[in-house]
């Protein structure tokens, strides 16, 4: 059983710390209180809450120094904060949510709003620990990964993403075709942000979700906002709480989204669909797309103010068929991984598999790369890969108006090939869909849909 969560109530007034103590105690937390922001201080720093209720106006200290402080002091660890502060001084509490508090209470503060806003900021917290803050192993594969590009090009891409590392608020737009790795660029931006690195990052296809749903999403939504709203539910902002939101494909986000993503860049403020309070925005955008925005712009597509808020600082990642010299390390490094989680000892590339992938031009870039590299080594049964096992595009199936292969020779369709690759990790996995979406890099509902898509009958392993 995990041990009860540590609140903190800063105020000098003691009917509101003694009444305030005793209502968290009573919803099973640990709750203590102090009168002045010495001691607050001081008792956070022993304590180590995971919120804290903090009067705005102290007799030793102003509350929004406090909250600088135990912001300070957490070193990535630190509390959010609840402001308190009184009625008409709503100013001084949005000034608070900008500063980093996570939520503000206008005095006389109701008890079960007090209970409510704590449970709200746990939640929050929870969330934020349990995205994607990356592990060691996680960060060393990323850099990895994108280092692997000896291109000089390449290196510029680092170099930017080393230099815009350094001023963490400031927006970034990653630019290039699909699948030249932008995600990979931001994550590893997100890596080299010292004050965000620990963090969550997040990330928002804002071409994979409907329109209806992208807002709720990314700003979250109170109970009752929509139809489906049966209970709250924080956004990607709260989520990504001090470190990134990345919004891939955001050439795609709908005009009205636009308008709101623009006033929280502006404000750093935002509320949750339905709701009526303003929650602070403490993240670093960053954006990616493979269209023309200032064409979008042109044609009315994408705000224009917008794109200059977001295209502060600009990253062009080249497609692959521009850097040939990135092939083969790209290739080796793929190779290496894939062959490994399909428990094949496959050493190397053989001279003429080295030679077909440096004359091929890729047209999926990079992704179309580790595709290949995957499919050999599904079908490769040597140590060595060899060209017979690399199935570049147009040698994947047969053209239409090509005479038929005789029919012992004819190659494998990729979506054979894949139903394969798929069936044989379930068999390896004894059917564990969980662990099999480890191995393929993907989600586990991707892999139920593609169980789905293949008919694979899963009862053997059931």
């Amino acid at each position: 059983m995990s041990p009860p969560a540590k609140i903190l109530v800063i105020d000098d007034e003691k009917t509101f710390r003694v009444v305030a103590q005793a209502a968290l105690a009573a919803e099973g937390f640990e709750a203590r209180s102090a009168a002045s922001a010495g001691e607050g201080l001081a008792l956070a720093r022993e304590l180590r809450p995971e919120v804290v209720v903090l009067d705005r106006n102290l007799p030793d200290a102003d509350g929004l120094a406090v909250l600088e402080r135990l912001r300070a002091d957490g070193h990535g660890d630190e509390p959010l904060v609840v402001m308190a502060t009184a009625y008409g001084e709503i100013e001084n509490a949005v000034q608070a949510v900008k500063l980093g508090a996570f939520d503000y209470l206008t005095k006389p503060i109701q008890l079960p709003a007090l209970v409510l806003t704590v449970k709200r900021a746990l939640e929050a917290r929870r969330l934020r620990r349990r995205a994607d803050g990356f592990s060691g192993t996680a960060r060393r594969r990323v850099e990895r990964g994108l280092c692997l590009g000896e291109s000089a090009a390449m290196r510029r891409v680092v170099e930017l993403a080393e230099k815009v590392a350094a001023s963490p608020d400031t927006t970034v737009l990653i630019e290039g075709e699909s699948g030249t790795g932008k995600e990979l660029v931001a994550r590893l931006l997100h890596l080299r942000t010292a004050q965000r690195s620990e963090a969550p990052f997040v990330e928002l296809n804002c071409a994979a979700i409907p329109e209806t749903l992208l807002e709720a999403e990314l700003f979250g939504h109170e109970r009752g906002a929509f139809t489906d709203a049966k209970r709250a539910k924080p956004g990607l902002l709260e989520q990504a709480e001090g470190g990134t939101v990345f919004l891939d494909e955001v050439g795609d986000m709908p005009l009205a989204t636009q308008a709101k993503l623009l006033k929280v860049l502006e404000t750093q403020v935002f509320r949750r669909l339905g709701g009526t309070r303003d929650l602070g925005a403490d993240v670093r955008f960053v954006s990616a797309t493979h269209r023309d925005l200032q064409a979008a712009v042109a044609d009315g597509g994408f705000r224009l103010d917008l794109f200059h808020r977001l295209d502060v600082f600009h990253i062009h990642i080249p497609p692959l068929r521009e850097r040939p010299e990135d092939v083969l390390p790209l290739a080796r490094f793929f190779l290496a991984e894939l062959a490994s989680r399909a428990g094949k000892e496959i050493r190397g590339l053989a001279p003429e598999t080295e030679r077909r992938l440096l004359a091929y031009p890729f047209p999926g870039n990079v992704r179309e790369l580790r595709n290949v590299v995957e499919r050999g080594v599904i079908l490769e049964t040597g140590d060595t890969l060899s060209p017979e096992a690399v199935l570049l595009r147009d040698e994947a199936r047969p053209r239409p108006d090509a005479p038929a292969p005789p029919e012992a020779g004819e190659p494998p369709t990729l979506e054979e090939m894949e139903r394969a690759y798929l069936a044989g990790l379930l068999d390896r996995a004894k059917g564990n869909r969980s662990q099999v979406a480890r191995w393929m890099g993907v989600s586990y509902p991707t892999v139920l849909k593609k169980i789905a898509d293949y008919g694979i009958d899963l009862s053997r392993w059931d």
